[in-house]
């Protein structure tokens, strides 16, 4: 057994766990971070290929929800997590929103006064901006949409930076900024380093039993302790080491569903990646957008029932695929099957959640046909495509159960911050219940849906606990 000895170790390496490291490696702290996946390029294969899928992410994408409608989810698997395999679009959150955390959760010190000042540090230091290589076929066909309907509709700002490594720029993911800026400070990174369970004695926690490479047992001893592995992980650990309270009985996401569309011009452009072209119109509690259109993605997308489907996938250059993502208001639980050493994901969509997404496929079909669309592929299997704007009433009518594709890339609330004790699992600050040093730095605090893209919150908010932390002398 190989033996590391820190003052802080922190489980995870991406938004949270990196921006963690960071800042506590560079005001002088002994720190291992330890992340359970690879350590590699954000380069190191083609954007949402399988190469790219099988190196970074959780079982090659293919995890799910067990529910009435299951959901397919994602989680990254490397050094930099989440970060590495996401479009790297960066939102503030609603104002609103943070205030009804602030109130319903009991949040000390919070609201987006307060944490202006982190999001400003990171849109300056993670180089966050508009993208400056031109917008997408599909960008600019959910463009003309949306003027003909009169939506407002933005560009969504990325982490991203334009600095003559080439004319598409390069994704500023946690592998390039705040890992690295880690171990320029002194933290040492374990890579390929999974912790299995935390040991814990009375109110503190003293080591970490870890397996490295999944054969190599490994012991960590620390005196403080940061868990940033993810709404799905984070829990899973915490529960695997004995701790219970208000752990991964509020899991929420953002349920997205897609639909493809043909167009008699062209509409797809795969070398920009994910579009950053979003309607505003509907926000926060629904929002439609471009989705990545590969071949794969289309075919997908475009469901396995459509008669003429060779024909139509040699024209793929024509096809856009486009979501709708809303602001969830299901809930589901995350518990560990030890037997198995996996977690049991169960998440209900509430009628509310179907609803909305019936609403934003008929407000995305009216956007495509004004835009120019010929047919719309409904996500719904064994449905005909639509061909008419007088046929879209039928997105409104989705169908609980498996024959509809859902899915999410952003999971949260599994250990919810605040001073509700009843269902909060950390304090205002981060610090889990009834422990003097394990700290929860991820998406799993977010209280609820912030229904945008949660990586910039994450980070604010990780950013003012990591400050208070060394404040409070950790």
């Amino acid at each position: 057994m190989t033996t590391h000895d820190c003052q802080v170790l922190v489980i995870g390496s991406g938004p949270g766990g990196a921006t963690t490291a960071a800042l506590l490696a560079e005001a002088g702290h002994d720190v291992l971070l330890v992340e359970e996946g690879a350590d590699l390029s954000v380069d190191s294969a083609p954007n949402y290929s399988l190469a790219e899928m099988d190196q970074k992410y959780r079982n090659g994408g293919l995890n799910t929800t067990f529910g009435k409608t299951p959901i397919t989810y994602i989680e990254g698997r490397c050094v930099g997590g989440a970060s590495e395999i996401n479009a790297a679009l960066y939102h503030r959150p609603h104002e609103e929103t943070l205030d009804r955390w602030a109130r319903d959760f009991q949040i000390d010190d919070f609201g987006l006064d307060r944490l202006r000042p982190r999001f400003e540090e990171i849109e300056r230091e993670l180089h966050v901006g508009r993208r400056a290589d031109g917008l997408a076929p599909s960008s600019r066909k959910l463009i003309a949409g949306a003027d003909k309907l009169g939506w407002r509709h933005g560009q969504i700002q990325r982490f991203w930076r334009y600095d003559g490594q080439g004319p598409r720029g390069r994704r500023q993911s946690m592998s390039e900024t705040m890992v690295p800026r880690a171990r320029s400070a002194g933290a040492r990174l374990l890579a390929d380093t999974r912790v299995v369970r935390l040991i814990t004695r009375g109110s503190r926690s003293v080591a970490a039993h870890a397996l490295h490479k999944g054969r190599d047992r490994v012991r960590i001893r620390f005196d403080h302790v940061v868990v940033a592995a993810g709404a799905v992980q984070t829990p899973l650990l915490l529960l695997r080491s004995r701790i219970h309270h208000n752990i991964g009985n509020d899991l929420r996401l953002h349920p997205m569903i897609r639909i493809a569309a043909q167009f008699p011009d062209r509409a797809n452009d795969p070398a920009f990646g994910v579009p950053v072209q979003q309607v505003e119109e509907f926000k926060p509690g629904l929002t439609l957008g471009c989705s990545h259109s590969s071949l794969p993605h289309i075919a997908l997308w475009m469901g396995r029932d459509v008669p003429d489907r060779r024909q139509i996938m040699a024209e793929w250059e024509r096809i856009g695929v486009f979501y709708v993502a809303v602001q969830g208001e299901g809930h589901g639980k995350v518990r560990s099957l030890a037997l198995l050493d996996q977690p049991l994901i169960q998440y209900q969509l509430s009628d509310q959640d179907m609803r909305r997404m019936g609403q934003g496929l008929e407000h995305l079909g009216e956007l495509l046909f004004a835009a120019g669309a010929q047919r719309l592929f409904s996500p719904v299997q064994g449905r005909k495509p639509l061909t008419r704007p007088d046929e879209l009433p039928i997105l409104r009518d989705l169908p609980h159960g498996s024959r509809i594709a859902v899915s999410s890339i952003h999971l949260f609330s599994s250990a919810p911050m605040g001073e509700d004790h009843s269902r909060c699992a950390v304090d205002s600050y981060g610090r889990l219940r009834g422990y003097d040093n394990i700290r929860v730095h991820d998406a799993s605090i977010l209280p609820t849906s912030p229904g945008v893209n949660p990586q910039g919150t994450i980070m604010a908010i990780v950013r003012r606990n990591t400050a208070q932390m060394l404040a409070a002398g950790l």
